[in-house]
């Protein structure tokens, strides 16, 4: 350095104007500011991505266990579906055992009534007969006494 650049240095310094050193330190370090910047935005970029992807993650995971819940509620819903067409198809078969009881008993005791109707009038009809006899045996048993008599 000669003299008159030391001078000018030394006055530059001293009217408060940057030096070229001062200058390429400030650039420097504006350099490595913008580093760190672009450091901590690619990492910012990075954990958002990651964030990013855990939701969708979760959001995937919640959706299969929305469709695993519904597929359990459907095959549930099958299950008693079924439970309760069972049921009511027992409760029809028990239905219609038991019309067709009260059926065969009804005709039963229809037949029981035709026969007991049948043997009252046959009793009747005997009783009627027996009777008419006595009544011509017992004429005809006066009338004989009356001619002994």
């Amino acid at each position: 350095m000669t003299t008159a650049t030391a001078t000018s240095a030394t006055t530059a310094e001293a009217a408060g104007t940057p030096t070229s050193r001062d200058m390429q330190r400030n650039l420097e370090q504006d350099r490595l500011a913008q580093q760190r910047l672009d450091d901590a935005r690619l990492q910012q970029q990075r954990t958002d991505a990651a964030r990013a992807a855990d939701r969708q993650d979760l959001v995937r995971q919640q959706d299969a266990r929305t469709r695993d819940i519904q597929q359990q509620d459907e095959a549930q819903y099958q299950v008693n579906q079924q439970r309760l067409d069972d049921q009511r198809a027992a409760a029809q078969r028990t239905q219609d055992a038991q019309r067709l009881e009260d059926q065969q008993r009804i005709a039963q005791q229809q037949l029981l009534e035709d026969q007991l109707r049948q043997r009252a009038e046959d009793a009747r009809a005997n009783f009627d007969a027996i009777q008419q006899q006595r009544l011509q045996t017992t004429s005809l048993f006066s009338g004989r006494l009356d001619v002994y008599l």
